[in-house]
């Protein structure tokens, strides 16, 4: 697991309830990523009242905590402001899976992180992504691979990464990898407006 100093994710009872708001600062190049990440985050919300539910997921060092910092997700802080976003590491973990269904049901986005550098866990990662792809509770649900630290040498490209998981055969929902580095916040703007894009298209 990583070191999370957000918040606790040890056990399905936080990790799959941890209402996020956002938070903004100054005006950093940084911190002007996160408005412009919120005001497309925003976007996702048809009503104010509206909830968008999303599922942030991938193996432990994956890098899903730095996405957080990047999106300006505060875990500490209790009000939503309409976005709940579920994070969990996965793999490993099989005595907890069963309680995971309970919190795919409504999922409006699947984010799944993938540590472009950890080549030994490529098929890991990717037996993990077909079994999540399989759950009935999250079929036909949009999924956003995120190829993260592309910031490092001995990151796999994101064709090599998606020829490796197959993902051309994926038929039964959009679906996009984007190449990101959580670190310097490359890439990351771009797929969450692929994530915008796709989550209006499926609710129409």
């Amino acid at each position: 697991m990583e070191n999370l100093p957000l918040g606790d994710f040890s056990s399905p009872s936080t990790a799959l309830q941890s209402n996020l708001s956002v938070t903004l600062g100054g005006v950093s190049k940084r911190e002007g990523n996160k408005m412009g990440l919120l005001s497309i985050l925003r976007k996702l919300k048809s009503t104010p009242d509206q909830e968008v539910r999303i599922l942030l997921l991938g193996l432990d060092n994956g890098g899903k905590t730095t996405l957080l910092k990047q999106l300006g997700f505060n875990i500490k802080s209790v009000q939503s402001q309409g976005f709940k976003l579920n994070v969990w590491d996965i793999g490993g973990q099989r005595k907890i899976r069963p309680y995971w269904r309970n919190y795919f049901e409504n999922t409006d986005v699947l984010i799944y992180v993938i540590d472009s550098a950890d080549r030994k866990r490529f098929e890991e990662t990717g037996q993990e992504l077909a079994e999540l792809l399989d759950e009935e509770k999250l079929s036909g649900v949009p999924v956003l691979i995120f190829a993260n630290k592309q910031d490092l040498l001995t990151a796999a490209p994101a064709s090599e990464i998606a020829e490796g998981l197959n993902l051309h055969t994926i038929r039964d929902r959009m679906w996009q990898i984007q190449s990101c580095s959580a670190l310097t916040g490359e890439g990351i703007q771009e797929g969450m407006n692929w994530v915008c894009k796709s989550v209006n298209s499926k609710k129409k």
